[in-house]
């Protein structure tokens, strides 16, 4: 329960990735009344380490601002960020948080995976599997123990896995050493290109090439090619949906979750498989019973900011129900505001 004391006190979700930082800040009723954001909060992603302590910063101060706690510091804070992925990532953001913000004592670090659980499982417990450019999965076990994929991660998903494994393909099939597939035309006229050549030289010359983002932005072609009826795409599809599936089971073995024997909480975020009639989320539900028998699916109901902020309400005391979550959910800022 809430300490009255504290009923006017703020607290404070940020979520880092490699395409934005968000922040929010609440009352614990959960009544959103602050929101920052900026660029790339992952210490991996951004030029320098210390560049993404800055956006993550940057994305604070805004949320503060806006909700007028002046000096003030938050009563609670969860830090959901990219690239906290071993000891010394989170020990680099606790000296960093100590340095820049000396009075935000309580507060936890965690990869961001952690962020989605609460999006569709309030009680903070279960797996949440993320799909947006690349993925994320992380677990909190019913005695809290904790487990995230990170760098443990073998195989490339998301949009970043469906995008290389189609290029993959195309390619190959140029060469002869692969079926043809539909996805040569179809990214061939996504991307304007005259050849495979031409999209190949593109991709990888030493001068001018595409960028990251050039790159992924074509997992929805794949994603359509696959619901149209090539082989080749739908492959890639189904592993996808494996992959993950797989990852999801080894999440629910490290944190007691296969054990318990109980319903498991598993929460669907991220733009890959959120997307209206997901193939790779229909591939990821066919083969999740497999790896995590008593699995109970949730498309997630909230962003993954939110969640973080749930965590640090949570983290702080206050009993996060369903009427609290959905509270976070009426107060959040227009949908732009997350929009990448």
């Amino acid at each position: 329960m809430t300490d009255p004391a504290t009923a006017g006190a703020l607290y404070l979700g940020v979520d880092a990735g490699n395409s934005k930082t968000a922040a929010l800040v609440s009352t614990a009723s959960g009544e959103v009344v602050g929101a920052g954001r900026s660029g790339i909060g992952d210490i991996y992603g951004a030029p320098t380490a210390e560049a993404a302590v800055d956006e993550v910063m940057s994305a604070i101060a805004g949320a503060l601002a806006q909700a007028g706690a002046g000096q003030a510091a938050p009563a609670g804070a969860a830090f959901r960020l990219a690239g906290v992925d071993w000891p010394e990532d989170a020990a680099y953001w606790d000296a960093a948080l100590s340095r820049r913000q000396p009075a935000l004592e309580r507060r936890s670090i965690l990869n961001d995976g952690y962020a989605a659980i609460r999006c569709g499982a309030p009680s903070g417990v279960g797996i949440a599997l993320a799909g947006g450019t690349a993925a994320a999965i992380a677990a909190r076990g019913p005695n809290g123990e904790l487990w995230d994929m990170g760098w443990w991660g073998q195989h490339a998903m998301g949009a970043i896995g469906l995008a290389n494994e189609a290029l993959k393909a195309v390619f190959l099939a140029e060469l002869g050493l692969a079926p043809p597939t539909a996805l040569t035309r179809a990214l061939l006229d996504y991307f304007d290109k005259p050849s495979a050549a031409e999209l190949n030289h593109w991709l990888t010359r030493r001068e001018g090439r595409a960028g990251h983002r050039d790159r992924t932005r074509c997992a929805r072609v794949v994603t359509a090619t696959a619901q149209g009826g090539d082989q080749v795409a739908g492959d890639i599809v189904r592993a996808q949906g494996r992959y993950m599936a797989s990852y999801a089971g080894v999440a629910a073995r490290f944190t007691g979750l296969a054990a318990a024997g109980a319903p498991v909480d598993v929460v669907l975020s991220g733009s890959v498989l959120m997307a209206p009639g997901s193939p790779v989320a229909a591939a990821l539900l066919a083969e999740l019973p497999a790896h995590v028998p008593h699995a109970v699916p949730h498309r997630s109901v909230l962003p993954p900011v939110a969640g973080a902020l749930l965590d640090a309400l949570a983290e702080s005391g206050v009993r996060v129900t369903e009427a609290v979550a959905a509270r976070v959910a009426r107060t959040m800022p227009p949908a732009d505001f997350l929009a990448t």
